[in-house]
C-alpha cells in the first residue's frame, strides 16, 4: 500500500465533515450539534461547510489546516492542525464566533446547553501544535494510518521557521482505543476535567475530557 500526504482542498470537505462528525460522536450515538441546536446530520454538514467557507485561521474547522493521507490514491485519513493562539485569539473563541454568526437564533436559544459544555472545557496550551478531527475510514483502520498522519504533521510543524515545543490532542475520556494509540505515539496525560452536570450526557458521549501532550 502506497501512502501519500497532501493538504486538503475543497473536494475533501465532505470527507472531512464525515471525520468531524465521527470525532464529535466519539463512538457514541449522540451528535452534539443535533442535541444542542436541534439540527440534523445533514444540517451539521452544511454548518461545517459554512464555517470552512469563512476561512477562519487558527481553529479546527479551517480547510487549509487539514492534511489528507491517501492510501493507494484514496483519501483514507484526515487531521486538522494549527498553533493555538498564533493569531492572538483562542481557537475556541474563533470557532464559537463563526458558529454563532451562522446559526444566529439557534445559538441564542442553546445558551443553557452551551453553558453545560463549558463545564467540560480544558484550556488549550498556548503555542502548542493542536491535532484534532483525527479520523480514518473504517475500511482502512488497523493499519496505523492515524499514527503515520500524526507523525507527518508533527514533522512538518517541527521543520517550520518557528517550530512548536509541544503537541496537544484533546478527546473524550471514553475513546479508549484512541487514548491507547496516542499513548503509543508518545503523548502523555496533561490534564482532564469531569463534568458533574447530568445534562452533559444528553449532549456528549462522555462526561470527561482529556488533554494529552507530547514534547517535540
Amino acid at each position: 500500500m502506497k501512502v501519500t500526504f497532501r493538504k486538503a482542498s475543497a473536494q475533501d470537505i465532505d470527507f472531512i465533515a464525515e471525520g468531524i462528525i465521527h470525532a464529535e460522536m466519539s463512538g457514541g450515538n449522540i451528535l452534539p450539534y443535533t442535541a444542542l441546536f436541534g439540527i440534523s446530520k445533514e444540517e451539521t454538514i452544511a454548518l461545517i461547510h459554512a464555517v470552512m467557507e469563512e476561512e477562519i485561521e487558527g481553529q479546527e474547522w479551517f480547510l487549509p489546516g487539514f492534511t489528507i493521507l491517501e492510501a493507494d490514491g484514496i483519501p483514507a485519513s484526515c487531521l486538522s492542525a494549527w498553533i493555538e493562539g498564533e493569531i492572538g485569539i483562542g481557537s475556541g473563541v474563533l470557532k464559537a464566533q463563526a458558529m454563532a454568526w451562522i446559526l444566529k437564533e439557534k445559538w441564542t436559544t442553546a445558551s443553557y446547553g452551551l453553558e453545560c459544555l463549558r463545564s467540560m472545557q480544558l484550556p488549550r496550551l498556548q503555542g502548542a501544535l493542536q491535532l484534532e478531527c483525527i479520523y480514518t475510514k473504517r475500511e482502512f483502520r488497523g493499519l496505523g494510518l492515524a499514527s503515520k498522519l500524526i507523525t507527518y504533521c508533527i514533522q512538518e510543524a517541527s521543520s517550520s521557521t518557528a517550530p512548536p515545543k509541544t503537541a496537544e490532542i484533546q478527546l473524550l475520556g471514553n475513546n479508549e482505543s484512541a487514548l491507547r494509540s496516542y499513548t503509543k505515539c508518545g503523548f502523555l496525560l496533561r490534564e482532564e476535567v469531569t463534568s458533574t452536570q447530568p445534562e452533559i450526557l444528553t449532549l456528549l458521549a462522555h462526561n470527561t475530557r482529556v488533554s494529552l501532550i507530547k514534547p517535540l
